[in-house]
């Protein structure tokens, strides 16, 4: 039996070989090296929970959007750099701390931009509630900034905790 199946997996290679497909880690242009390595170290920094750091990678100008709740008032439209700093403090302050965890199961990268896939889960300080749901966000980075980042969340996940 293992043998047999030693020789799907050569067989299925080599037909993937000869179709063109390739088992090889995606090569990247410099771009989009310098692109990752942007949005790695944005991760980190939130990570890191330090919204100073965060509002650093990002530009003077961003088009920065989170679905707008009125419950959630680091949600909505930012424009400027000084109030992303400003949006993650408030964040931060709501969720019990180490209660987070960003799981990320897809990472697409294309020139300058990116898009995350994963689940988020976080405890509610007031509530003591506890969520996990999915998300996505894209991402585009220029100089090597963060000048676009938009998220997309279940935000009546997030109200239902909150109350």
């Amino acid at each position: 039996m293992k043998r047999l199946i030693t020789l799907s997996k050569i067989k299925l290679i080599t037909v993937m070989l000869l179709l063109g497909f390739s088992i090889q880690a995606q090569e990247y242009s410099e771009k989009e090296l310098q692109t990752k390595q942007t949005v790695d170290k944005f991760f980190e920094y939130v990570g890191a929970k330090n919204p100073d750091k965060i509002a650093s990678m990002v530009a003077e100008n961003v088009d920065w959007y989170i679905f707008e709740s009125k419950y959630m008032p680091w949600t909505g439209h930012r424009s400027k750099r000084a109030e992303i700093a400003e949006l993650f403090k408030t964040l931060f302050s709501y969720f019990i701390d180490g209660s987070e965890k960003l799981e990320a199961q897809s990472f697409l990268l294309q020139g300058n931009e990116v898009a995350v896939f994963g689940t988020i889960e976080r405890t509610v300080k007031k509530t003591g509630k506890h969520f996990k749901m999915p998300l996505a966000i894209h991402i585009t980075v220029e100089n090597n900034l963060v000048s676009k980042f938009s998220l997309y969340e279940e935000t009546l996940i997030i109200e239902k905790a909150l109350k």
